[in-house]
This record gives C-alpha cells, structure tokens and sequence, in this order.
C-alpha cells in the first residue's frame, strides 16, 4: 500500500503517543483500531457547531440541519457496506448491539426455530443466540471445526427445514483468514435459512459488498475502524427487514398511538426507522461516515494488499521459531489481517510474553493481545485455551513486525 496516499503517522495520532515517556508499536488493531484524526474532527464538529437533535424529532432549521447530514451518513454507510439502499442501513452502537436486535426481532416459531452457528463467533454473537435459547426459544447447534475453519460438509448435513438463520464470522479473530461466505449462504438459502455474516474483523481491511456476499444481514464496529466507540452498522437486506419485529422501541420509532378500548394500539415505522430508538449517536455516525471516506480514498483492493503483504511477512518469520507454532496456512492467513501462535513447549507462556513485552524495554512497549479474545467458541472446539495474536490495519508497517520478532528473540533467550 502506498503511504503517500494518506499521511497515515498524521491521521492517526495515537501512533505518536508516549506511555509513561516509552513508544508504543500497536498490534492490537483486531480488538480497536487508532482512532482517525479526521473522525475525531467530524465528532467535534458536530457537538460544537450543532449538536442538536435530527429532523425527526424536531422542526426547526438546526434539527433539518443534523437531519440532513445524517441521512448523508446513511447514504455513505450503504455505499461503504454495498447495500441496495440507505433504508437498509440501521445504525447500531457496534456490532454487539446489532447482534440483539436482529436476534430479538426476528420472527422464529416453533416450526423454525433452529440457529447454526460457525465454531468461530465472537461472544457477541454466541450469547445472544444462547439466551434465546435457554429462554426455550430457540434450538441452538454450532457446526464442527475442520482445519481451523467452519466444517461446510458438516453444515449441509445439519441443515433442515427447521433452520431458521445460520451465523458466520467472516474473518476470525482467534485463528485469522476468512471463512467461504458465499458457499455457506448458498447450502443455507437452499434450505430456506437466512444468513448473518459477522463483519466486526472483515469490513476494515476487506470490500463488504453486502448485496454479493450470500449474507441477509451483517454487522461491524465503527471502533474497529478508526470511528469513535460506540457506533456500529447494521445491514438487513429488504426482504428481511420487512419480517423482523420490533425488539428495541422506544422514542423515534412510533408511527401512531391510539387509544383502543381500554387499552391503546401502537404502531411501528417501518425500515431502519423502527429499530433506531431513542435520541442517536449523530456524532458518532458522522465521525464513523468520515472513516468510511478515508478508507475509500485509500482503495479498499490497496488496503488489502497491505494486509496480505503483511500476514505474509509475519509467517515467514515466525515460522523461524522452534518454539512457537503458528496456525493456519499462508496462503489462508493472508486473506486475513491477523496471525496468531501458541506455545510449543511447556516453558513459554503467553501471559508472561504479554508481561515482558510490556515491562522489560525502558523506551518502548508493544501492545498485542493473548488469551481467548472473546472467542470462546472457537478456544472450545480448538482446544486452545488462548492464543498469541497479532493483528493489523492501515497503519501497520513491517517494521512493527520486525520489532515483535526482536522482542520474542529476546524472551525466548531467557527461557533457554
């Protein structure tokens, strides 16, 4: 990827920033990417120049301002995600809250009630579906893991009249690559289950292309893109979105309240207005909007180029260490954005490279993550209790990398 195209060092600032007077090499972008300076400015902008509610909700000049500009958040959200029309945008405050809702509003009966999830899903995923069912409202099964990847043969034999919806993260954040999309929606229709597609790893460093990916639904975070916390996409193709309930009301959702008889009769909107209720993260959308526009002026084919360069680089040296083993395939990983390792031997702990990465260098320390990741399913199916991870975005240089290397080097001499 060319840096010239962006001034990446100056849009992201954090990159400059010193902890305790040592600098930071950040390979954690799979949990939150660096914050884009120029979605800060959009975030600012907003709460100081308007800082009003949308037209929606009030008449006058300043809310058909904010009104105005959200609906062009929303139309920059639909181009970013692929989507048909901007009506199929819900705005979420990540891809957590846009999990519930579509679990919560969809209309499972007693005839098709089953939900297949991918051994991958972050717990986001998993555990609103798991409350539904120990609720008794659902049947929940998790399809078998074959070479770190969803088992599509097993999926097709799992499939049946009763399967309601099927769930798969599109990039893992436990093992990295991609999972085959397309393949998996197409066995799934024909058993006339509908598709979500977890995007929160995906949608940085790939082309989401809703419309063509086979999914019915996806999801991710605006954090994971360098947008502020606390904003997130929700895509429901229309055909959908027309059969889902409404599951989280509130203000700005209503059509209509009568009364009726003794009671009253309420009435929803209709389309991503009946799923966005109370007053909305208009900063946040804006300054998530922004990120959108960085990163397509970036290109997202550069970007992952970057990524698999990069995934690339990161195997060919670590595949030098004996006592480590990396998993998954190059040619996988690459489609990815992470890489990750485990132990292989007793004497290297993940907990104490995390430790040592952190406290042995005086003027600087890196920044990974090690564990289970939020994947629990995933961590079960493997048998890995955690892993290693390193993970990158637009930002992430080689020499990121070459700096771990010189850091694991330096551990493992110690437990030699």
């Amino acid at each position: 990827m060319k840096r010239s195209v962006l001034p990446l060092t100056k849009e992201f600032p954090a990159l400059q920033t010193r902890v305790a007077g040592r600098r930071m090499i950040y390979l954690d972008s799979a949990c939150t990417a660096l914050k884009m300076r120029s979605a800060a400015e959009a975030q600012k902008e907003f709460l100081l120049d308007l800082g009003g509610c949308g037209g929606r909700r009030s008449s006058h000049a300043l809310a058909g301002a904010v009104e105005e500009k959200y609906a062009a958040a929303r139309a920059s959200a639909a181009r970013f995600t692929g989507a048909a029309s901007p009506g199929e945008i819900i705005f979420t405050s990540g891809a957590t809250e846009a999990v519930n809702i579509l679990a919560g509003a969809c209309p499972f009966t007693p005839k098709k009630n089953e939900v297949i999830l991918s051994p991958l899903e972050h717990n986001s995923v998993f555990l609103p579906f798991y409350n539904l069912a120990k609720a008794g409202k659902i049947k929940l099964r998790v399809m078998p893991l074959k070479d770190l990847k969803p088992d599509i043969g097993a999926l097709e034999r799992m499939l049946s009249g009763k399967t309601a919806m099927v769930c798969a993260a599109r990039a893992s954040n436990f093992f990295g690559g991609v999972t085959d999309l397309e393949r998996l929606a197409r066995l799934a229709h024909t058993a006339g289950a509908v598709v979500f597609s977890d995007d929160a790893q995906y949608a940085p460093t790939h082309p989401v292309n809703a419309e063509v990916s086979g999914a019915d639904a996806l999801a991710f975070s605006g954090h994971k893109l360098g947008a502020p916390f606390g904003t997130g996409v929700l895509w429901v193709k229309k055909t959908l979105l027309a059969r889902l309930r409404p599951f989280k009301v509130g203000g700005g959702v209503v059509k209509s309240v009568e009364a009726s008889g003794s009671g009253f009769k309420v009435e929803y909107l209709r389309d991503y207005q009946g799923f966005e209720a109370g007053v909305q993260n208009y900063a946040g959308v804006f300054a998530m909007a922004r990120a959108f526009d960085m990163l397509s002026a970036l290109g997202q084919e550069a970007i992952r180029e970057h990524m698999a360069d990069l995934v690339s680089y990161a195997y060919g040296r670590l595949r030098g260490f004996k006592e480590i083993k990396v998993l998954g395939q190059r040619e996988d990983l690459e489609k990815g954005a992470l890489i990750s390792f485990v132990p292989a031997g007793r004497s290297f702990s993940p907990a104490d490279l995390n430790i040592f990465l952190n406290t042995h260098y005086k003027d600087r320390f890196i920044a990974l993550r090690t564990g289970r990741h939020c994947a629990d399913l995933a961590s079960l199916n493997s048998g890995l209790a955690g892993t290693v991870r390193l993970s990158f975005f637009i930002y992430t240089s080689k020499l990121d990398i070459d700096e771990f290397i010189l850091a694991l080097q330096k551990y493992l001499s110690f437990l030699r």
